[in-house]
């Protein structure tokens, strides 16, 4: 293009700002006073917000006065952000204590690339005047000498800059395998991972602090440092490189505009700290939300209580976002402020402090035309200077904020590791304090208690000054009140548990928990992840092994306890959870062949053995006698009475009896030191021993009342001749798509229409885009004006120059920091889009259940919808402002250009454009698969840590603290290898990335100039021409660069989609999965019979039903059985793998089919007790309702009508009825709260309580028919008839899976499954 061209192109623009100065002025005024009104609004606000404490879930009722609200905002702020600060402090000490030889290299390492970099970066700047220099004189030669040195320094530059990201990566790995470390080295020892969550109380999901805020807390400090780093080293050298050719007062005006914008941004920052320290909290609550529905995904299809775990899930995910939201308003008014002082106003400063030595300074050019461009090159590399020093000190000066965000994570982990190392060092704390005290631990060979006192974490007694002994060869069987009463607490209080309040415990081995030589046996039994082999030498690794378990003796524990099958259907090496894979009777009896293995001197069996026939109990125990090993059993069987010479009875109120058989006499000796006057659960305990002390050792009482009943065989399975091959129970598979249809589905989920708020957003971000666009072209002109004013000398025009750019300054402070918040509001949106989307079908139809338990592969769905989800929604906004800000600038600036240069400069670029994304398209790795299985890995690594959570009091009753130590960092060490796998391969790719994208643009845009250079026309001696061609260089320059950065940005967008695109598979994998489960069709039609022509309505029927387990194992063949009402069935099996669990999953899976009856099911299936949910407990009994429909529900069947009753009088009053049923109305006495109490009713009830709350709810509900599995196995024999009893007199049908034969009168019929092969028979009970 001419010169004449482009001076009209100039004076246009000039005459425009010209036009337009007064309307920028009012912009700016108007913006001014925006946010002014946004940062008081803001500050009231958040003041508002401190004072209700979270009023969503802490509700106080009391009127405050001013001066406590004054002492409620500023003093617990200051001292949070104190603590935080000292957190932080003490973490850094940790982490440069503990890096070792690894972490300094990699520190060094950073810190060498870093001073490397700053002086490329300088020489860069040079090189780069000197090209400025050479295309302003068209110095052809020279250009290209200069040109060449140029490539080769960005390719440097490239390398370094890439291998900086690596090292910061690695340190970041390395920082978190210290912490982690040093957590787990806490976490797994004295049973501090029971303690935190069962009995401190103090931290609330720990597992959300080691596997979410650990890792990004080390990914922001290794940030932080390689920023300081680089901002320190550049700080220096650009220091000393402008007081060698100017003077040091620009390092002093600097230094002093950047410390006082600091300090008025200090003044203006929110607690970002506290806020990002309760973000963390809020999240690690709704992910926890997740686990649990993942764990307990059974008991809850069963009760169908998906609307009440949605109620809970949605109620906080609000709350989350309500708090995420705040947090993006202040980081959105607070931008403004940050950007306005340090970058854009700054930026002007800067611009004054460039050009100020070229006016008046030693700088300034002589008048020919070698002069002038020496002063262009000079002012090219002192505007290197100056923008890079003011750069490193903003840096500095932002590092607060950064340090005071990173806080908020290090006072959650050093809160963590405080008190885990606290927890830890309890007990040797404690045996120091008590030593010459009788309140203490010791070893002898027998076990003793001498005025022990167990008191729980909440303060209740339940065994006062207990005095017993249990020799070696003795057996003690202890029973209790009906539940509650403390049987399972006593031994809390022996294994270390639960602190030893007072009193004295004897017992063998060294230290205050269980050890070897006491072995426990609990009634949930636990399975470790792992082989088989595992299960059996838990807690115990190959390596610790005394003498190595050999084929021959596996095969031998497995024949004890009848599972050698498992040997035939699993591969010996293959790890297995076994949790999921066998039924609870199977896992009881591989827990007795734990206990077989191990051959311990006393062994604790905990209701151990519930799930098991009689027979086979009472042979279980014969065999631990037989190897001489001393038994402490809680029971609630008499038979086991036969097995034990010492009953130990508590009532739950501190009273307890005990009572010694002897051999060779029928009379018995004991100790009672009940209460006279006696309780309900005094007398119940009573009651229990009474029970107890009738049964003789040749006798049981549950055989006995067997033997009443008869059995008539009603009908029985065809045999194998006479029936066709069964179809296959299909797994959920879902519909899979292709990418590009995920990606399709994906775009219409979050932005439904154009016109709802996401598309508002979209828009908006679009208005901003351009607007910041035509802002940059306003900037790129003002450059280049700027260079001709100074070129000219026109020092006034300079001046008037510099109040435009001021207001620019203004405009740009607002568009950013919107752009950032309306981003920061896409991606929330887009998360709750995606995340209703998913619920949607997640909590319908028990579609949660079947993609955890039948989809054809392990589905970590919790990890999905809320770590993943979140962070692919992120990275999507990232992407679409991406997307959005190149499309404006290079429709935009390849304007501009063809203007300057024609049709060529826009052929180069476009050509450059598809030559470097077809490259990068050739090379980029496969990140998509990298990342999803990062994911992976962090889900399961997560998953590991929830596990032992869920399970921590049997791990920690098994002293398996070591053994999950070493599987978690198994886990751990997985994910640290395939993070650096996956760091070295963007490593590699990030240097041909960033040269390509980034660094090699450059060099076109000065081949572009000196073309230009070239061809334009004029007298080169006058300075009017001088100035009008280094104007059009500085300004073409800036166009070509906004345009390549443009470009660079789209080349980028396609290794940004294909990380992306891990996530966003795993996401709609998920998707696909739940379309399936909704689907009619999940199970074949050809699988499902004709229905039978019942003439009853209240019939459960089955006709010639095949029962298949998800593994195609065949349980039933061509099953009838017809269920009418008043007509229970008991469900019995030959061998306990016979399936009697899945054909209540079954009936689960022909809900659909059955729908117009009212079931309810009462127990847990996974954990064979009842599931407790969230909340009250009111909320316990009345589960899946709400309290509303629960009025609703008790006004209509005991209302007797009336219009205006008292409903929730009503409601509690039944429910009171109803706890005294099941004898727990102690419950209300015991909680202050009454109903209103809200608790972790899984830690605070026992087993027996539990199930007693799980019939309650039956019957509140008091449905037609009532599926029970094994849900009374923890009660004694008296309660269990009782809670019968009531079931039969209000006229609910029973379905029971049972082994227990005194249940037999309360059934009409049996259905036996007879080998687990699918055979089976249906009985008629007849007295």
């Amino acid at each position: 293009m001419s010169s004449l061209q482009l001076f009209q192109l100039s004076q246009h623009g000039r005459s425009f700002l010209a036009s337009r100065r007064k309307t920028l002025l009012l912009a700016t005024g108007i913006l001014v006073a925006g946010g002014a009104a946004a940062y008081v609004q803001s500050r009231f606000r958040v003041n508002r917000h401190d004072l209700s404490g979270d009023s969503y879930e802490h509700i106080n009722d009391k009127e405050l006065t001013k001066e406590e609200v004054i002492k409620g905002t500023s003093a617990p702020q200051n001292k949070q952000k104190k603590r935080g600060l000292k957190s932080l402090q003490v973490l850094a000490a940790i982490l440069l204590s503990e890096m070792g030889q690894l972490g300094a290299r990699n520190l060094l390492a950073l810190v060498s690339i870093v001073v490397l970099r700053t002086t490329l970066s300088n020489r860069l700047a040079k090189v780069q005047g000197f090209l400025f220099r050479a295309a302003f004189l068209r110095r052809v030669p020279l250009f290209f000498r200069l040109i060449s040195e140029n490539i080769l320094l960005c390719f440097l530059l490239s390398a370094i800059q890439s291998t900086s990201k690596y090292i910061t990566g690695t340190l970041s790995l390395h920082f978190r395998k210290i912490l982690t470390k040093l957590i787990h080295s806490h976490y797994f020892e004295n049973m501090v991972y029971y303690k935190i969550s069962h009995v401190d109380g103090r931290i609330t999901n720990p597992e959300q602090r080691i596997a979410s805020d650990v890792p990004r807390f080390c990914s922001e400090l290794s940030e932080i440092v390689q920023d300081d780093l680089t901002a320190v080293t550049d700080g220096l050298l650009y220091t000393w490189r402008l007081c060698s050719y100017a003077s040091p007062k620009y390092v002093f005006w600097i230094l002093a505009y950047v410390l006082g914008a600091g300090a008025a941004i200090r003044n203006f920052s929110p607690a970002f700290g506290k806020l990002m320290s309760r973000e963390q909290e809020l999240e690690g609550e709704y992910r926890q939300l997740h686990s649990r529905l993942r764990t307990h995904s059974e008991s809850i299809a069963f009760y169908g209580g998906e609307r009440r775990e949605e109620a809970h899930i949605q109620q906080k995910f609000r709350t989350l976002v309500r708090h995420m939201n705040r947090v993006q308003h202040d980081h959105w008014w607070f931008g403004m402020i940050q950007d306005f002082l340090l970058k854009y106003l700054g930026a002007t400063f800067a611009v004054i402090l460039i050009i100020e030595p070229f006016f008046s300074g030693h700088l300034r050019p002589d008048s020919s035309t070698l002069g002038r461009a020496e002063m262009l090159s000079n002012l090219r590399y002192h505007t290197s200077v100056i923008i890079s020093l003011f750069q490193s000190l903003g840096t500095l000066s932002i590092s607060a904020r950064r340090l005071n965000r990173l806080s908020g994570y290090a006072d959650r982990i050093h809160k963590l590791m405080a008190i885990s190392g606290e927890l830890s060092l309890e007990n040797k704390k404690f045996s120091l304090q008590r030593q010459g005290s009788r309140n203490c631990t010791s070893e002898a060979n027998y076990v003793g208690f001498y005025g022990v006192k167990v008191v729980t974490p909440t303060g209740n007694v339940l065994v006062d000054d207990l005095t017993l002994k249990v020799e070696s060869g003795s057996n003690l069987l202890i029973t209790g009140s009906p539940n509650g009463s403390g049987k399972s607490s006593l031994f809390r209080v022996l294994g270390g548990l639960w602190p030893l309040v007072s009193g004295h415990i004897v017992k063998p081995g060294v230290g205050s928990d269980l050890n070897k030589e006491i072995f426990y046996v609990p009634q949930r039994p636990y399975t470790a992840v792992g082989t088989l082999r595992d299960q059996l030498i838990y807690p115990l690794t190959a390596d610790q092994e005394v003498e190595p378990l050999t084929d021959s003796g596996m095969v031998e524990l497995l024949q004890n306890v009848d599972l050698e099958y498992l040997l035939d259907r699993y591969p010996p090496e293959k790890e297995v959870n076994w949790g999921d894979e066998l039924s609870l009777g199977e896992q009881q009896r591989l827990g007795m062949a734990r206990l077989f293995y191990h051959k311990p001197k006393f062994a604790i069996l905990d209701e151990c053995t519930s799930a098991v026939t009689t027979d086979m109990e009472e042979r279980f125990c014969a065999k631990v006698l037989a190897m001489g090993t001393s038994c402490i059993t809680i029971s609630h069987r008499p038979a086991l009475v036969a097995f034990h010479d010492v009953v130990l009875s508590l009532d739950g109120e501190g009273g307890w009896s005990v009572h010694y058989r002897r051999e060779d006499s029928s009379t018995e000796l004991g100790i009672d030191t009940m209460k006279a006057s006696e309780t309900k659960r005094q007398s119940d305990a009573k009651a229990v021993q009474q029970a107890f002390a009738m049964n003789k050792k040749d006798s049981a009482f549950s055989n006995s009342k067997a033997q009443l009943y008869i059995t008539e065989v009603i009908a029985s399975s065809p045999s194998m001749k006479c029936t066709t091959s069964p179809s296959a129970v299909p797994q959920l598979g879902g519909n899979t798509r292709a990418l590009p249809t995920r990606v399709a589905a994906m775009c219409k989920v979050l932005v439904p229409t154009i016109f709802d708020k996401q598309g508002a957003r979209l828009l908006a971000v679009a208005f901003l885009v351009v607007s910041r666009t035509w802002v940059s072209d306003r900037i790129a002109s003002l450059n280049g004006t700027t260079v001709k004013f100074v070129l000219e000398q026109d020092k006034a025009s300079f001046i008037r120059l510099i109040g435009i750019s001021v207001l620019q300054s203004a405009a740009s402070s607002f568009i950013a920091p919107s752009i950032r918040h309306l981003t920061a509001k896409l991606a929330l949106g887009g998360r709750i889009l995606l995340t209703q989307h998913l619920l949607k079908n997640y909590l319908r139809n028990n579609a949660f259940y079947k993609v955890f338990h039948m989809a054809s592969k392990n589905i970590d769905a919790d990890q999905r919808i809320t770590h993943d989800l979140e962070k692919l929604t992120t990275d999507l906004s990232g992407l679409v402002t991406g997307m959005v800000k190149p499309s404006v600038d290079i429709l935009w600036f390849t304007w501009r250009m063809k203007l300057l240069t024609g049709r060529r400069g826009v052929a180069i670029l476009y050509a450059y454009m598809l030559l470097g994304l077809g490259f990068l398209r050739t090379v980029t790795p496969d990140f998509g698969d990298l990342i999803s299985q990062e994911q992976q890995l962090e889900g399961t690594f997560r998953f590991m840590h929830e596990r032992l959570c869920t399970h921590a009091e049997s791990v920690a009753f098994f002293g398996g603290g070591a053994r999950e130590k070493a599987m978690v960092e198994s886990r751990f060490r997985e994910l640290l290898t395939h993070s650096k796998y996956l760091l070295k391969k963007k490593w590699l790719f990030g240097i041909l990335d960033d040269f390509i994208t980034k660094q090699l643009p450059h060099n076109v845009t000065w081949g572009l100039s000196l073309l230009y250079a070239m061809e334009h026309k004029g007298d080169r001696a006058l300075i009017t021409t001088q100035g009008e061609l280094a104007h059009a260089l500085r300004f073409l320059a800036s166009v070509v660069s906004q345009s390549f950065l443009a470009f660079g940005d789209i080349l980028e967008l396609h290794r940004k989609f294909v990380e992306l695109s891990g996530g966003i598979n795993r996401i709609f994998e998920l998707e696909e999965l739940l379309d399936a489960a909704q689907s009619e069709n999940l199970m074949s039609v050809s699988a499902i019979p004709p229905v039978r022509d019942v003439h009853s309505t209240d019939v459960i029927s089955f006709s010639k039903v095949d029962i298949i387990t998800p593994a195609q194992k065949m349980l039933a063949r061509e099953l009838i059985c017809d269920i009418e009402c008043g007509g229970s069935l008991l469900v019995t099996e030959f061998l306990e793998d016979s399936g009697q669990l899945p054909v209540e999953d079954y009936l689960d899976h022909l809900m659909w089919w059955i729908k117009r009856l009212d079931l309810v099911v009462a127990s847990s299936m996974f954990l064979n007790g009842p599931y407790t949910c969230l909340g009250t407990l009111r909320d316990q009994i009345i589960y899946p309702l709400s309290r509303e429909e629960a009025e609703v529900k008790a006004l209509k069947m005991y209302g007797k009508g009336e219009k205006h009753a008292d409903t929730r009088n009503l409601l509690d009053t039944r429910l009171k009825v109803i706890l005294e049923s099941v004898r727990l109305n102690y419950l209300l006495e015991r909680e202050e709260s009454n109903w209103d109490a809200n608790l972790k009713w899984e830690d605070i009830l026992s087993l027996g309580e539990q199930q007693r709350l799980g019939m309650a709810r039956l019957f509140f509900h008091k449905p037609k028919f009532g599926i029970l599995d094994e849900c009374t196995n923890a009660t004694s024999v008296d309660v269990e008839e009782h809670l019968y009893g009531l079931a039969k007199d209000m006229g609910i049908t029973v379905v029971t899976s049972s082994q227990r034969p005194a249940l037999i009168p309360f059934h009409s019929m049996e259905l036996r499954l007879i080998d687990g092969e699918g055979n089976w028979e249906l009985r008629l009970i007849e007295q």
